[in-house]
């Protein structure tokens, strides 16, 4: 439903990508070119077992870059399945991808158009 300027939809899923830094911007053109309109990256640091190296097995932090992906249910397969054939994240060690649902999502002035008029906000 669009209200105001606001779109509201409740059909929304966050693609979540955990890769490793610098590969951020190609699962993004990746999700894109399937459909996404866009996505966020952000960065971070983590340690795994893999990272476990060094002086007496002290754990060395391993920085991360986090991608952020939200789409239509519709779209929700094609676009995670671009993300996770993008950058080689098919090989170990490369990166994880999850989704989670999205109860409500609302912005002012979005692309996104809601699909049916009978969605409330």
């Amino acid at each position: 439903m669009t209200e105001n300027g606001m779109v509201y939809l409740d059909d929304v899923v966050l693609i979540t990508a955990v890769v490793r830094r610098g590969l951020g911007d190609g699962v993004v053109e990746a999700a894109v070119g399937a459909g996404a309109q866009g996505g966020t990256v952000s960065y971070g640091s983590g340690v795994g077992y893999r990272e476990r190296l060094g002086v007496l097995g002290l754990a060395v932090d391993v920085e991360r870059e986090l991608v952020y992906v939200l789409v239509r249910r519709a779209e929700e397969k094609s676009v995670f399945a671009a993300m996770a054939a993008a950058e080689g994240l098919d090989r170990p060690g490369r990166g994880l991808l999850f989704t989670t649902p999205v109860e409500r999502f609302a912005a002012f002035g979005s692309d996104v158009q809601p699909s049916s008029p009978e969605q409330e906000p």
